[in-house]
C-alpha cells in the first residue's frame, strides 16, 4: 500500500529543510497543516514516515505542528496512548446509585 505523503515519482513529500539548496523543501508548511488536520491517512502515514526522515526535517515538521495544538494532539501518539484516551473516555461518565433506576440494573 502507498504512502499518502510520496507522489506519484516517489518522492517523500515531507521532506526538506529551509535555505538549503540541496535538500529543498518539498511542500509548503501550510499544506502539510491543512492534510493533517483533515486527512486521517494523512495523520497515519506522517506516523509511519516521520521517523525515517533527517533529524532536520523531523525539527521543521515538529517546529510546525508545536505551533498548532489541534495538530499536535492528532499525530505522533502511539496505539496503546490512543486506546488508553479512547478507554478513559468512555470510564469516564458518572455512575448513578440514587434515584428511580439508581443501582436497579434495569433497561
Amino acid at each position: 500500500m502507498a504512502n499518502w505523503w510520496i507522489d506519484n515519482g516517489g518522492t517523500n513529500t515531507l521532506k526538506g529543510v529551509e535555505d538549503d539548496p540541496y535538500n529543498p523543501i518539498k511542500l509548503p508548511d501550510n499544506y502539510i497543516l491543512n492534510f493533517l488536520g483533515k486527512i486521517p491517512k494523512a495523520r497515519h502515514d506522517f506516523n509511519v514516515l516521520f521517523p525515517t526522515l533527517l533529524p532536520e526535517e523531523q525539527a521543521r515538521l515538529l517546529a510546525i505542528i508545536a505551533e498548532h495544538p489541534f495538530i499536535r494532539t492528532k499525530i505522533i501518539i502511539d496505539e496503546q496512548d490512543n486506546s488508553d484516551r479512547f478507554a478513559r473516555v468512555l470510564n469516564s461518565g458518572p455512575i448513578r446509585t440514587a434515584g428511580p433506576l439508581g443501582g436497579k440494573r434495569i433497561g
